[in-house]
């Protein structure tokens, strides 16, 4: 995305830049209707938001464009990123959103909106019958009160619908997000490569191909059809671990392709709160009682899922009852219930002591979250595989260690700060948590140690991602124009 006149000074129709090739496109459709549905972001849609958010604080704001697949893959909602991030009323989700559903200012709210502001607000049952019925009083007797409690928008008057024609056909277009989940992008995508564009892909991992076992067969089939017809396309991976490249790589050498890869690993930040942050207040006031001395516990962020490995550490707890009796630590979840998670909900109800030590917090918010890593011991995280693992890195954010697993990219976050086990051993996860509750001066050094450790930060990823983005796009388009099609590269 070299510096032009033309990038800054063409004009359209409407008032705001034309498309012009030295911009950088980024397809966020995953990403918009994720913020359609729910109040807050987590997983791949926390770091597309995270690398946007400091990407828009830069000079570059208005020559990246956010892309959302209209009604079809030949028709894409476009908006300037400095557009979508300016100051006003709207949250930064009700923004997103608003890529897929532009309203007037003081209009009737959308189901979506509503939706998203009942979750902002966690209301559930009664409460969240009674906070819909309040927003439909509001709207239609006191439609002014509505932007008060972040519902009514602003319109976005710098949305264009555009056709895929009108991307210039050697920019560079950007899957950042999860674009398995809608076949008209990887179409898009296709249309645009095959008309001589550069395809960058964002890839988090490839789990749903190296271990099928973990997901429904449903996304696993979707995921294998996105990544072989991606295949034929992409100009570049960028793979958030070394640990993912080398999985890429792999996979790539069974079918006789080579792709290049480059390696952007993500960050340790917790967005909104300040290194070793202290004083955090939980949004749950219900939470207030795990600041307590006889409530010490151990902390495990993600969804609850099988390949999170929840019954290993129940199994542990179990063990660590024999071990340390009442000394042992309290177990919080924070995560909503995912898939593959009968036998865990199996043990944990047909334990009572279990269920007096373990406690899960579905619907957690970020200030939650950030008040259970500041009172906690420490985190544990024996997941089975990982892209990357964001929690382990949040956790030393607030100067806490993490008993994670030895496996996958887990080892490349904190190095030498964390402690490693093997995430299919009950036994040896019992340990590291018996050694972590009795060896007070072995915690309290490496707590200080990780106080100081250099981490990486969101403005450290996005200004990675930029440099790879702004690449020499002749250069790699033409290296891509010489690769023969993917049934000629599997066939080699």
């Amino acid at each position: 995305m070299r510096g032009s006149a033309s990038a800054q000074g063409a004009v359209g129709l409407s008032g705001i830049p034309r498309l012009v090739m030295d911009d950088a496109y980024i397809d966020i459709t995953d990403l918009v209707a994720f913020a359609q549905a729910y109040g807050q972001v987590t997983g791949i849609q926390r770091v597309q938001e995270r690398i946007l958010y400091e990407l828009a604080q830069t000079d570059s704001r208005d020559r990246i464009w956010c892309l959302r697949i209209a009604d079809t893959q030949d028709h894409y909602q476009a908006c300037r990123l400095g557009d979508l991030y300016a100051p006003g009323c709207m949250t930064l989700l009700d923004r997103l959103a608003s890529l897929g559903e532009v309203r007037p200012h003081g209009s009737w709210p959308s189901r979506m909106q509503i939706r998203a502001y009942l979750n902002r607000r966690g209301s559930r049952g009664w409460r969240r019958v009674a906070g819909k019925l309040g927003v439909y009083a509001r709207a239609a007797f006191l439609p002014s009160s509505l932007e008060a409690h972040g519902i009514a928008r602003s319109r976005l008057h710098a949305v264009e619908t555009v056709t895929l024609d009108q991307i210039p056909p050697k920019a560079t277009l950007v899957l950042l997000g999860a674009a398995w989940n809608d076949r008209r992008v990887s179409v898009a995508a296709a249309r645009h490569a095959e008309a001589g564009g550069q395809l960058i892909q964002f890839l988090y991992d490839l789990i749903p191909i190296k271990h099928p076992e973990y997901f429904r067969s449903g996304l696993q089939q979707a995921f294998e059809t996105f990544f072989d017809m991606n295949l034929q396309h992409v100009s570049r991976f960028v793979c958030i671990s070394e640990n993912t490249r080398q999985d890429l790589e792999e996979v790539l050498s069974t079918k006789g392709i080579r792709v290049p890869s480059s390696v952007l690993p993500l960050a340790h930040e917790f967005p909104g709160y300040p290194r070793n942050a202290r004083g955090c207040r939980p949004k749950d006031e219900l939470l207030n009682g795990f600041s307590k001395p006889e409530r010490e516990f151990m902390l495990c962020v993600g969804t609850l899922e099988i390949r999170k490995n929840g019954l290993s550490l129940l199994q542990a707890w179990q063990e660590l009852k024999l071990l340390l009796g009442e000394e042992t630590p309290h177990l919080v979840f924070c995560g909503r219930r995912g898939w593959k998670m009968g036998p865990f909900f199996s043990l944990l109800e047909s334990d009572p002591w279990l269920q007096s030590k373990v406690h899960i917090v579905p619907d957690a918010s970020d200030a939650d979250i950030a008040y259970l890593h500041e009172h906690s011991i420490c985190s544990i995280y024996p997941s089975l595989y990982e892209g990357w693992g964001l929690p382990v890195g949040e956790a030393a954010w607030f100067g806490r260690t993490c008993i994670t697993s030895q496996e996958s990219s887990l080892p490349e976050i904190c190095g030498m700060l964390a402690d490693y086990v093997d995430p299919r051993n009950p036994s040896e996860i019992a340990r590291a948590v018996r050694r972590v509750v009795t060896d007070q001066a072995r915690l309290l050094l490496r707590e200080k140690l990780i106080r100081h450790a250099p981490l990486r930060t969101w403005h450290d990823v996005a200004k990675g991602f930029y440099e790879i983005v702004s690449g020499d796009v002749e250069t790699i388009v033409a290296h891509t124009h010489q690769r023969p099609s993917l049934p000629i590269r599997q066939a080699a």
